[in-house]
C-alpha cells in the first residue's frame, strides 16, 4: 500500500473531508452525529487546533480548521476517527466506520478560505438535504451568521465562485 505524503504549514487552515465507509449513511443514524462533534472535541485535546467550521451530512464531513504548530493533521484525523470508533462500534451493528483516507488541502489565502468555507456551509443544498444553509443544524452556519458574515437566508442558490470538490 503506498504512503502518501500530506502537506501541510504551520499556521495554514486545512480543508478536510471524512468520507463514511463504502459511503454507508451512517452519520444519519440517531446521535452519531452529536457523537461525531463530541469526538471532534476530544481530538482536539490531544491534537491542538482552531475550529472554523464544519459541516456533517450523511456520509461524509466536512472541518475546516487550522492546526497549532506542531499539530499533525494526520494524527489528528486518527485520533478523531478512533474516538468516533470506539463510540459507535457495537451499537446498532457497526462495523468499520470511515474509509482509510482523507481528502485535505492547504487554503492558499484568504479567497480559498472563503471559497471553502462557503462549500462547507452549501454541501446540505448541494445534496438535496435542505433549502438553504441555515435550515441545516448540522454545520458551523448559525455561528457564521451570527457573526453577520452571512445573511440568515444565505445558501438558498450556489454562491458564483463555490470551490467545486468533494
Amino acid at each position: 500500500m503506498p504512503r502518501y505524503r500530506r502537506h501541510s504549514v504551520d499556521g495554514r487552515p486545512v480543508f478536510l473531508t471524512l468520507v463514511c465507509h463504502a459511503r454507508r449513511p451512517w452519520l444519519g443514524e440517531v446521535g452519531a452525529r452529536a457523537v461525531a462533534l463530541e469526538g471532534l472535541d476530544g481530538a482536539r485535546r490531544v491534537h491542538p487546533f482552531q475550529h472554523h467550521g464544519h459541516v456533517l451530512l450523511d456520509d461524509h464531513l466536512h472541518l475546516l480548521l487550522t492546526p497549532a504548530p506542531g499539530t499533525q493533521v494526520p494524527l489528528l484525523v486518527g485520533s478523531f476517527k478512533r474516538a468516533v470508533q470506539s463510540r459507535l462500534t457495537g451499537e446498532a451493528g457497526h462495523g468499520r466506520l470511515w474509509q482509510r483516507r482523507y481528502f485535505d488541502h492547504v487554503i492558499r489565502d484568504a479567497d480559498d478560505f472563503t471559497r471553502h468555507l462557503d462549500y462547507l456551509h452549501f454541501n446540505p443544498v448541494k445534496h438535496g438535504l435542505v433549502r438553504r444553509a441555515g435550515d441545516w443544524q448540522w454545520s458551523s452556519f448559525g455561528e457564521w451568521a451570527a457573526r453577520g458574515v452571512y445573511a440568515p437566508d444565505w445558501g438558498s442558490v450556489a454562491p458564483e465562485d463555490l470551490y467545486v470538490g468533494e
